[in-house]
């Protein structure tokens, strides 16, 4: 399941974070944080602006299972009043060609004084004016379609996700493999994988789309920071050293090379 691509920073969520010390730019986290009856506090709220039902059941799926809540708004001038009447963390803008949802969107939020509350984020269809998107100053915009590790990058960083049954989430990724998200750690019967941070990366962009060929330039993408300069080659050895560590975990290979385009998990072995 890809949405949406580019990550690139802006807005004044860029100049707001730049401009303070890190541990002020928790204010969104701690304003759309509640609890639950039995005084657990409870995971991000995130509106989803969308009028395609089908994009917002594939949206909300990832997202809850990234321990997050979601709600649909499919009436875009009832967005703002929305997210401020449910607490919402962010607003997320399914952003279609010729539309002005953003636009009218992000201007409600800055009458209503709200803009340093919620975050705004944009997922841009192809053939959308993106000009259009810069003009709203939106916290974040990503061109689709996307990894969802992007988005979820994104989240995790910038509003978190207080929920304690998210953080302890192990999410299956086959029989007898286990992807501890909250730990970066993968468990095989239990035990374990030693595997480094890229590798670790490198795995989840490859699971959260399994079965699909993942080029390096993708994989770069979601296990790299933005900034690095990363070859093609120094993929493939990390996907070797990545390989290696499951097979010897597993017995067996999962991942598949398809010469001249990339990688890809095994989907007849996927849960």
């Amino acid at each position: 399941m890809y949405f949406a691509v580019s990550f690139a920073r802006q807005g004044r969520g860029a100049a707001q974070y730049e401009a303070v010390p890190r541990e002020f730019c928790r204010i969104k986290r701690v304003r759309n944080t509640g609890s639950s009856e039995g005084g657990e506090p409870m995971s991000a709220l995130l509106a989803i602006v969308s009028r395609d039902a089908d994009y917002y059941l594939m949206l909300s799926y990832i997202l809850k299972g990234a321990g997050y809540r979601t709600v649909l708004v499919d009436i875009p001038n009832e967005a703002v009043a929305t997210a401020e009447a449910r607490g919402a963390a962010a607003i997320i803008v399914d952003c279609q060609p010729g539309s002005q949802i953003l636009a009218d969107i992000a201007s409600s939020l800055e009458e209503k004084g709200l803009a340093d509350g919620l975050t705004l984020i944009a997922l841009v269809a192809e053939k959308a004016a993106y000009l259009d998107i810069l003009k709203a100053n939106v916290d974040e915009s990503f061109t689709r379609p996307m990894p969802p590790e992007r988005l979820l990058t994104y989240l995790h960083r910038e509003i978190g996700n207080s929920s304690n049954e998210a953080s302890d989430r192990f999410v299956p990724m086959f029989d007898d493999m286990k992807l501890d998200v909250s730990g970066r750690r993968v468990l095989v019967k239990g035990m374990p994988i030693n595997l480094s941070p890229i590798e670790f990366r490198l795995l989840r962009a490859l699971m959260g789309d399994a079965g699909r060929v993942l080029g390096r330039a993708e994989l770069i993408a979601a296990a790299w920071p933005e900034s690095a300069f990363v070859e093609p080659r120094t993929v493939d050895v990390h996907i070797g050293r990545l390989r290696r560590a499951l097979r010897r975990a597993l017995g067996r290979d999962v991942i598949r090379t398809v010469p001249k385009e990339g990688y890809a998990i095994e989907i007849t072995q996927y849960m």
